[in-house]
């Protein structure tokens, strides 16, 4: 009976691979995962981004300057496979309270050739202020929300 070789071996494999660690292939996902390190768990980053903490997707100019108007409006140009941008998101949600006076844009750092030609921008987490032209009133790279509050450029009124 060929079918019982096939169960056998069917049960096996997993048993060998607890058997030897635990250790297996990572999971292969959609384009938007995070794989963590000695884990099996896979977060979908592009609900991560969005939909926990300050952050509002990056639509278009128009839009950002619009919310500039209102108060201080910041790009961050992050990578879903940045190990400082996201820990860079996760201190912004831990501290989202404290952002509440802030627009903070998460751009796509791996789609935006043209932000960052014209922005200067030459590797990902860094972060730009704009103004209501989209001139950029201050530009920093690296940190999280102590430094996102530290280097806003405050409007006078």
């Amino acid at each position: 009976m060929k079918v019982l070789p096939l169960i056998s071996v069917l049960i096996l494999i997993p048993l060998f691979t607890l058997s030897a660690g635990g250790k297996s292939e990572e999971p292969q996902g959609p384009e938007n995962t995070m794989v963590f390190e000695n884990t099996m768990m896979m977060i979908d980053t592009s609900k991560l981004e969005y939909d926990e903490g300050p952050f509002i997707p990056y639509k278009d100019s128009q839009q950002v300057m619009m919310m500039a108007e209102e108060m201080p409006t910041v790009l961050f140009f992050n990578a879903s496979w940045c190990p400082t941008c996201r820990e860079a998101r996760e201190d912004f949600i831990a501290h989202s309270d404290s952002l509440m006076g802030v627009n903070l844009i998460l751009v796509d750092y791996d789609n935006s050739d043209e932000l960052q030609k014209k922005y200067g921008i030459t590797y990902q987490h860094t972060f730009v202020q704009i103004d209501t032209d989209g001139k950029a009133l201050a530009t920093w790279n690296g940190g999280g929300t102590d430094e996102l509050l530290a280097n806003i450029v405050k409007k006078d009124r």
